[in-house]
């Protein structure tokens, strides 16, 4: 069963890291706005749908480690 104390710790990591993928979207959006349609187009393009799909497996890490955080909870 996971302790409180890690539970924090992994989920503050796992947040901190779908904060990170948000900002770098922004940032890949910003430089596709910037840029317009480009011969870098399709590369931002890639990159982007690539950091989206990161950031869904993160939040889909952080929903069953809290679902199973919570059955542990309900356990106890």
């Amino acid at each position: 069963m996971k302790h409180l104390d890690e539970y924090s710790t992994i989920t503050t990591v796992i947040e901190k890291l779908i904060e990170h993928e948000n900002e770098t979207i922004a940032i890949y959006e910003n430089i596709l706005r910037e840029t317009g349609e480009s011969v870098i187009s399709p590369l931002l393009h890639r990159l982007i749908e690539e950091k989206k799909d990161h950031r869904a497996s993160l939040e889909h890490e952080l929903e069953d480690l809290n679902d199973h955080f919570e059955l542990d909870e309900a356990i106890v």
